[in-house]
């Protein structure tokens, strides 16, 4: 009996989350069908990164270890048959649409790639590769290592720096801004110069301004310097381990330490250019489905479709599954992915004891976003994000 053979690429947010979510219902319908399926999972890191955490994570061992934000992916699937789950951990280098075909290097566990290429086929696709930016204390660059690495300087350097700037002015840097605000504010026992850089008008452009007020208050209440309409165009590595750094009105700065929470593109090297937009994301309709293909569905924030945040993750992915499986049962093309609202929603800790932010278009009060995410930055859903279980 021959295999349907779905393959995910990419085992973060998303490919994770569609991973779990079809190994739960495949065997009911390999029963029903008699269809031999078989799940394989392909990514460039053997752990799953807890990046909600990392602002926190990245400045002090946290919950308690610094691994607790690196969790094996194998662990989340040893509850799944044998032969419905396979894990590849390689470097994707292409993708052939025509033979139907994924091209990777495998990878052993010291990083190290093989010098010959490998071709898999696959039935059903499922591309989720997420996206990149400038720095690893953000997104994957490759495999978890260059992260965890990037976690165990900045925590050596930073306590003896006399200098730290954050740069970028969305969610992940105003929330590093008030962790750093935190540890090394003028109430901290360790003061330091603590400088953050916009890059725009105001913070937290996906909220109302009143809202980015709010933040820049608590930030600066914290003592820090907060400056608008400030670009980083350019950077360079000192012998000591900190930056000479040149902004977009050409002046330079040098300091200990600098973080870099620009913005993230999609993480697409390795497609077809008739696959992607200008954005570099895939073009995919309501469905997630490559409208182009047969049966390749594209996830998180490498859909074209995508607004980006583990929110549109968490309640995409279950849709995404139901299409799947609605397709390989004969069933149709599936349902329609329709977002449970257009209206502000995100949740921004400014520190451990504050937070700015907005739910279904209402401003939330700074106690209710400290109890839902500032308090522990949601590290108990780490665990259960690799089980399937979050």
């Amino acid at each position: 009996m021959s295999t349907h053979n779905i393959v995910i690429l990419g085992a973060s947010y998303a490919g994770m989350g569609v991973a779990h979510g079809l190994l739960k219902q495949l065997p009911a319908l390999q029963k029903k069908t008699g269809t031999t399926f078989k799940v394989t999972l392909m990514a460039n890191s053997t752990h799953f990164w807890f990046s909600v955490g990392a602002p926190r994570a990245m400045l002090k061992p946290y919950p308690k270890d610094i691994m607790d934000s690196f969790i094996p992916v194998k662990q989340g699937f040893e509850q799944y048959p044998s032969e419905l789950y396979e894990f590849v951990h390689a470097e994707i280098t292409d993708l052939d649409t025509g033979k139907r075909e994924v091209y990777y290097k495998l990878k052993n566990d010291k990083e190290e790639m093989a010098s010959d290429t490998r071709a898999m086929h696959f039935d059903t696709l499922v591309i989720a590769t997420g996206a990149a930016g400038p720095s690893p204390l953000y997104s994957y660059h490759g495999s978890h290592v260059p992260t965890l690495q990037a976690y165990k300087d900045i925590q050596a350097r930073s306590p003896s720096a006399k200098s730290i700037m954050i740069v970028g002015g969305g969610a992940a840097g105003t929330e590093t801004a008030g962790e750093v605000g935190y540890l090394y504010g003028m109430k901290s026992s360790n003061p330091k110069d603590i400088i953050f850089l916009s890059g725009n008008e105001r913070l937290l452009p996906a909220l109302r301004p009143a809202i980015g007020k709010r933040a820049q208050e608590f930030l600066e209440a914290m003592g820090v310097k907060v400056e608008h309409n400030l670009r980083l165009k350019d950077s360079k590595t000192l012998d000591n381990g900190g930056a000479q750094v040149t902004l977009s009105d050409g002046s330079t700065r040098t300091v200990d330490v600098l973080i870099n929470a620009t913005g993230r593109k999609a993480a697409g090297a390795y497609l077809p250019p008739a696959l992607i937009d200008q954005e570099g994301r895939v073009k995919c309709d309501g469905y997630n489905r490559v409208p182009t293909l047969k049966s390749v569905y594209v996830v998180g924030d490498m859909a074209s479709t995508s607004p980006g945040g583990i929110v549109y993750i968490k309640f995409n992915t279950p849709v995404t599954c139901g299409n799947i499986i609605a397709e390989m049962s004969g069933k149709g093309e599936g349902k329609v992915y329709k977002p449970i609202t257009t209206k502000e929603m995100q949740m921004v800790p400014i520190g451990p004891e504050h937070g700015v932010g907005a739910a279904f278009g209402w401003w939330l009060p700074s106690m209710v976003v400290k109890m839902v995410k500032s308090k522990t930055f949601m590290f108990d859903q780490a665990q259960k994000t690799v089980m399937g279980t979050a």
